[in-house]
């Protein structure tokens, strides 16, 4: 995990690890995500347990890596590297030699053959700003694969790459001193942009959204159609149990239990406001103001 110290200093700069959001190109995060992050509107995303086995499994994977190179002395990385606004914190390297950066993976899909530089475009995009702020020619990637298979990829640095990754990340951060947020791409940045408040006015769709209109439509339809056809099937199911609770196939396989649960304890917000209604009043609290999307009927 990050100390306080890293997570102040990540917020003056994009690090290595955000390179590939900073660009529009990660998995997981968009550039809005990070734009918020980074002008304090939103708090960085909270750590997973994927993202906590990668940390306790990184000794483990640079230990491998030593042993398969024993001639090679590798020395726990310095502080924090910075060029501008770029960061940079490498797991180990041997300074003059290269980089390394240590990784976990649950698959190999995404990551090409042993010993290649074929590896996920946002870590190729990591390991590229590691090289440039290092200034190392080549960076090792060994990589766990679930948590069984060890393997090792070279990738070795791309000026031109890593010129495009520094204008990219001085143009993001651009945007963030000015507080001009880059455009959203998904519902959860379209909801965290525009889902406080709208005024009355409105706009004319284009034939790409006409398009979405009514592809929504379609989906619309279709779930109404197969909820419909759930709730037949389960009903035929159902009836095949009457008061029975195991439904089996002709080898005693079980195919579905309707069993009796216990009663569900809730909460009854409307009796305890008619018996208390001042105790009531005192613990309501005011929700973020929000926007409500319906889609309307089709022509």
């Amino acid at each position: 995990m990050l100390s306080d110290a890293q997570k102040a200093l990540r917020r003056t700069g994009v690090g290595a690890s955000e390179c590939a959001a900073a660009l529009g190109l990660s998995p997981y995060q968009t550039r809005f995500d990070l734009y918020r992050v980074k002008r304090g509107e939103a708090p960085e995303g909270p750590d997973n347990l994927a993202m906590r086995f990668g940390l306790a499994a990184e000794p483990f994977i640079l230990s491998e890596f030593q042993r398969a190179h024993p001639d090679d002395l590798l020395i726990v990385a310095p502080d924090t590297m910075r060029r501008g606004r770029l960061l940079a914190h490498l797991d180990a390297w041997v300074p003059g030699r290269f980089s390394v950066q240590a990784k976990t993976a649950r698959t190999r899909q995404g990551w090409g053959e042993s010993g290649s530089p074929d590896i996920p475009q946002h870590y190729l995009l990591q390991v590229q700003q590691e090289l440039l702020l290092s200034g190392e020619a080549v960076s090792f990637v060994p990589v766990l694969f679930g948590g069984a298979e060890y393997d090792e990829f070279v990738v070795e640095a791309d000026r031109e790459l890593q010129e495009l990754i520094e204008d990219g990340v001085n143009e993001f951060w651009r945007l963030v001193e000015r507080g001009e947020p880059p455009e959203p791409v998904t519902l959860d940045d379209m909801l965290a942009r525009f889902g406080h408040a709208s005024r009355a006015e409105q706009v004319t769709a284009n034939a790409e959204v006409l398009r979405a209109a009514r592809d929504l439509h379609a989906i619309k339809a279709q779930r109404e159609q197969l909820d419909a056809t759930e709730a037949a099937l389960k009903a035929l199911l159902m009836g095949a149990l009457g008061e029975r609770d195991t439904l089996v196939d002709p080898t005693g396989h079980t195919l579905a239990t309707w069993r009796a649960t216990k009663p569900a304890r809730r909460f009854d917000a409307a009796a305890f406001e008619a018996a208390h209604p001042t105790l009531y009043r005192e613990f309501l609290r005011t929700g973020e103001p929000g926007r409500q999307f319906r889609l309307k009927d089709d022509k």
